[in-house]
């Protein structure tokens, strides 16, 4: 089925797949952020408005202060797994949200795939029998929001703030890649939620904690061709990598912005373009050949290190410019 007709009635044939109650998962992408969090939640309480009983599961590890705030005041029940769902709920069918198995960042964690709802470009549409990617929207919440719309309800008051701090944070405050859907679901939504919370809890996200990582990203920055680069050599949060690659692109002589972690539990790559010539997300994925993986959107992407790689700091500025270089070469 295309895109266009999962969106006349994504829910209901959603439903029609499932065939009736059961367990279903409901899997964000590796590394969870507020837009997939709160995806995840919207769905799966609409699932259970209708008699399924939802498990939210992910992968990898939060490191985000905000979003561990987002999900204990809100009650957003995500669970993490390492590597599969364990006893009958990896036979369940599971829906992957803000993410796809084509594109190499959530792979299921059961043995039946049946649908993905996502919003990233630049990866091949998934082989299951429900998709919904519309590479138009600013958010996946604004996606699930729809399903709401469809069905004629308001979510509850946790689900309206979390589907709000989910839209907010992918468009950066609507400054970002903003469609209609995005514009839709913020009217219908806003003052039904705890708009004041949400402003709270996403522009108090740094702690004092972060300051060391800022002054290490300020030493070890490079910039050539338009391109800001650097690396934070300790164990930073997510906040700070995401953060520090939209400040740098405030600079009007930046056009791209790269942020590495190179130690850690895990080694995060942020990179942000407002180049239209040069796509994020192709240029973390060019890089990263070899030594881990990536995706997002032309404007906004990361990705991942492999532990084990043996990286230096030259080397890696090398691929990043190499990268950006081919995206220029190939428009």
């Amino acid at each position: 089925m295309s895109t266009e007709a999962c969106h006349a009635a994504g829910f209901a044939r959603l439903l029609s797949l499932l065939g009736g109650p059961k367990t279903v998962v409901i899997q964000t992408h590796d590394f969870p952020d507020h837009d997939a969090a709160a995806s995840a939640f919207g769905l799966g309480e609409l699932l259970r408005l209708k008699g399924y009983d939802v498990r939210l599961l992910y992968r990898g590890v939060i490191r985000s202060h905000s979003l561990k705030t987002m999900l204990s005041v809100l009650g957003i029940d995500l669970k993490r797994v390492k590597t599969v769902a364990e006893g009958d709920l990896a036979k369940c069918p599971c829906i992957v949200v803000d993410g796809n198995p084509a594109n190499t960042n959530a792979r299921p964690v059961t043995n039946f795939l049946l649908g993905v709802v996502d919003h990233h470009g630049n990866a091949a549409v998934p082989d299951c029998p429900f998709t919904d990617i519309d590479v138009n929207s600013g958010s996946c919440s604004a996606l699930v929001a729809r399903y709401w719309e469809e069905m004629g309800l308001l979510p509850e008051k946790n689900v309206v703030t979390a589907l709000l701090m989910g839209i907010e944070m992918d468009t950066d405050f609507l400054t970002r890649r903003v469609s209609r859907l995005d514009l839709d679901a913020l009217y219908r939504f806003f003052f039904q939620a705890d708009w004041e919370f949400c402003a709270e809890a996403l522009k108090t996200s740094l702690s004092i904690r972060d300051l060391p990582s800022l002054k290490t990203v300020m030493a070890n920055s490079r910039i050539k061709n338009n391109i800001f680069f650097s690396v934070i050599n300790m164990d930073a949060s997510q906040e700070v990598i995401s953060i520090l690659a939209d400040f740098f692109l405030r600079f009007r002589e930046i056009q791209v912005t790269i942020i590495i972690e190179t130690e850690g539990e895990t080694r995060h790559v942020s990179v942000r373009s407002r180049d239209p010539r040069i796509s994020a997300a192709r240029i973390v994925q060019e890089a990263l050949k070899d030594l881990g993986s990536g995706g997002g959107h032309d404007y906004m992407a990361g990705g991942l290190i492999d532990t084990e790689a043996v990286i230096n700091e030259e080397g890696l500025f090398q691929r990043f410019l190499n990268a950006a270089a081919k995206e220029q070469e190939n428009p």
